[in-house]
């Protein structure tokens, strides 16, 4: 028997639709003129369409941030990340330089720093977060098991969070990752995790 009060799956998603509109109202009027209706304007899609999607501006924000840290998760090396030829700083630097790299375009900075709109780009922060660490770990070449306390799992988060920090700051003050703020986060990382801390 068949529940008749159950509805249909509608069958034309417009989340990408939407989400693609959504980045060229924030690449030409920038994130504070982002709406729903500017949206609409853009996509052609009728502003009811996408309040069956989105409830509100944070919502498209948040599933913005959460494909950009996830995108951001994918692109961190979190396997073989140490290489022989460098020594312990540079592979720390080289990850480093990998996350600024990757936040070189200012929307993608935007929605990865300066998030999280809603609970969804939380989760994909925390774990963007994590990956971070661990590609950090890598480069330590950690082992599971490793005593000193600067490189439990734990701490390898902390480290990336002052990485996330020193790069959010850089964006709040100038619009982009500068070099200094590249510079102040490899030095953190290196004085937090090095093997003479105490």
């Amino acid at each position: 028997m068949t529940d008749t009060a159950q509805r249909p799956v509608q069958s034309d998603n417009r989340v990408p639709e939407i989400l693609a509109a959504a980045e060229i109202v924030i690449d030409r009027l920038g994130h504070d003129k982002l709406s729903l209706s500017q949206i609409a304007r853009v996509s052609l899609i009728p502003l009811a369409r996408i309040y069956q999607y989105f409830a509100d501006r944070n919502a498209v924000l948040g599933a913005l941030s959460a494909r950009a840290l996830g995108r951001l998760s994918g692109s961190l090396p979190t396997r073989g990340a140490g290489n022989s030829q460098l020594d312990e700083p540079q592979r720390l630097d080289r990850v480093v330089d990998r996350l600024a790299g990757f936040l070189h375009e200012p929307t993608v900075a935007y929605l990865v720093l300066c998030g999280p709109f809603d609970s969804d780009s939380e989760a994909s922060r925390l774990e963007a977060v994590h990956r971070l660490a661990t590609a950090l770990g890598q480069a330590l070449d950690r082992v599971d098991g490793d005593e000193h306390p600067f490189r439990a799992e734990a701490a390898l988060d902390y480290a990336a969070e002052l990485v996330f920090a020193c790069f959010r700051r850089s964006y709040l003050q100038n619009g982009r990752i500068s070099t200094t703020a590249i510079e102040m986060a490899q030095h953190a990382v290196r004085s937090f995790v090095a093997h003479d801390a105490a």
